[in-house]
């Protein structure tokens, strides 16, 4: 199935660069959501390539029968006609850029010419990698892009600006896809996260997991969202959540009041509440779900 999503939402933003002479060649999109949706349908899109820039959260992308989880701070690649999807996960709360660009057959690219057109197409067509990490100058020069859009009054050098601000963005895409790899796993990471997994039934202050790294507060926090691509807490609270669907599913004689103050939770209600948030369910809604699932 092919999509091209063209309509804006409150919570979704997506421009078509018509001001520029651009319609058709490329689409920018930005979700800001803050609960969870129901999953993206597998789909493709025809002749274009697609890279998402995931701001905040988390998300799980499949292409090819393989799954990606993409976190603050990576990109992500579909290249031109691939089916892709989210594969039954929901699209997660965050913030999330797609930049969809036509690749043209014997077309100019972005108005370069011929030559310097069909270099950048074979760069771009060429990427080693569909998952890795971006850098903090691909969200600003996106957030610009929709800054020059939203300005009431177009001036004449909007149009080189946007050009300007696509062409960098793309090359940075292309350089980014070279040098980092985001599967990798430092030792602190996989320390923390350990840690977090095995102590998630009780309470996990700041100053606790700070000690754990030999951080300041301060520092653990700006380096756990810059590692993890969203704050302790989020992360802390994810885990608890993923650990309540799994008793949830696991008896049908614990309460949920229960399960909530086993997994620390302050009240039941709480915890409804931020189940929610993060499944788009009630905890009884998905206990239900999953049990005629499984009938």
């Amino acid at each position: 199935m092919t999509a091209f999503d063209t309509q804006s939402t409150p919570e979704r933003s997506i421009i078509n660069f018509e001001k520029f002479n651009l319609q058709g060649k490329v689409t920018l999109g930005r979700y800001v959501y803050k609960h969870v949706h129901g999953e993206l349908e597998t789909h493709s899109h025809d002749g274009r390539i697609e890279i998402c820039y995931c701001d905040k959260g988390l998300q799980v992308y499949e292409v090819n029968g393989k799954e990606y989880h993409i976190k603050g701070g990576d990109v992500f690649i579909t290249f031109p006609n691939e089916p892709h999807g989210t594969a039954q996960h929901p699209e997660e709360k965050g913030v999330l850029y797609w930049l969809i660009v036509k690749i043209p057959l014997d077309d100019q690219f972005l108005n370069y010419n011929t030559e310097d057109s069909a270099a950048f197409v074979k760069a771009l067509l060429a990427i080693p990698q569909r998952h890795f990490k971006g850098n903090e100058l691909m969200k600003k020069m996106l957030d610009q892009l929709f800054s020059i859009h939203n300005e009431q009054q177009q001036k004449p050098i909007y149009q080189l600006q946007v050009l300007n601000l696509l062409t960098s963005f793309l090359l940075t895409t292309i350089e980014c896809s070279h040098k980092n790899v985001a599967a990798g796993q430092s030792d602190r990471v996989a320390e923390i996260k350990k840690y977090i997994h095995e102590h998630i039934y009780q309470n996990l202050p700041i100053e606790l997991l700070a000690k754990e790294l030999y951080m300041s507060d301060s520092h653990f926090k700006s380096w756990f969202k810059k590692e993890f691509g969203m704050p302790p807490v989020d992360y802390i609270l994810r885990t608890r959540i993923e650990e309540a669907k799994k008793l949830l599913l696991l008896t049908t004689t614990e309460s949920i009041t229960t399960i909530a103050f086993q997994l620390n939770f302050s009240s039941s209600q709480y915890f409804a509440t931020v189940f929610k948030k993060y499944t788009g369910l009630s905890p009884a809604e998905f206990r239900q779900r999953s049990a005629r699932a499984l009938k």
